[in-house]
């Protein structure tokens, strides 16, 4: 319920009641969002979870993207942002192959991520997990079984669980050089839940990437979009 305190003042065309009503109700939004995320409780056919790692355990796509950067700049290449984001938890040398497809460069995917990598270890430090997720792990840590699937490399992601001490809290870590098949292709997933011993219909996984959730559901998977829990200053 919104507080309308009169002012006879305006700001510019926008009576102060205006704001003060439109301050209550982001507050109340805010609330709202809260206790619905900080909260979450799984359904109880669950019997594990899964979570991609970058995006969603960690907020890392920033530095990510930095380093991509870098990277094609080497080359003479330009790597936007929308390219960036659009493949989301696809392998190293998949987002590499996949600009080659879209541009139509012939840019050699080992070397384009040795570049990545040398850039990427500048910026480990900056990275923090994401609260929101990360207290649905602190949840459920010790009730049922917890793994990772990630798009990215072993030799940056596991330096980074060991940093932030994550590493206790999965039954297993699924690396992009672990697989053959990138997601959207279920193989990391059904990999996790069998490192898990849990049957993939009684998997839910977690994600921020269009291909990670298609891939989820590829795998017969609960897939849940934390994208709508995170709070971005952007």
């Amino acid at each position: 319920m919104a507080v309308i305190v009169p002012q006879d003042d305006c700001i510019g065309s926008v009576p102060q009641t205006t704001l003060c009503c439109l301050n209550i109700s982001y507050c109340a939004g805010l609330l709202f969002w809260y206790m619905c995320h900080m909260n979450y409780t799984i359904s109880e056919d669950i019997r594990g979870l899964i979570f991609d790692f970058d995006g969603t355990i960690v907020d890392s796509m920033p530095i990510h993207m930095l380093s991509w950067k870098e990277a094609f700049e080497h080359y003479n290449a330009t790597f936007s942002e929308s390219f960036f984001y659009r493949h989301a938890g696809v392998s190293l040398p998949g987002v590499v192959m996949n600009y080659n497809r879209e541009y139509g460069t012939t840019l050699d995917p080992e070397g384009v991520i040795a570049q990545k990598d040398l850039a990427h270890k500048k910026y480990l430090s900056r990275t923090r997990v994401i609260p929101e997720v990360f207290n649905v792990i602190e949840k459920y840590f010790h009730k049922i079984p917890m793994a990772v699937a990630t798009g990215n490399s072993r030799n940056l992601t596991e330096p980074l669980l060991r940093q932030l001490d994550l590493m206790k809290f999965f039954k297993g870590v699924v690396y992009g050089d672990d697989v053959i098949h990138s997601k959207p292709h279920p193989e990391c997933f059904l990999t996790a839940a069998s490192i898990m011993g849990v049957a993939p219909s009684h998997c839910e996984v977690f994600e921020d990437g269009d291909a990670g959730l298609e891939g989820a559901r590829r795998a017969g998977m609960k897939a849940t979009d934390v994208r709508s829990w995170i709070l971005r200053g952007d």
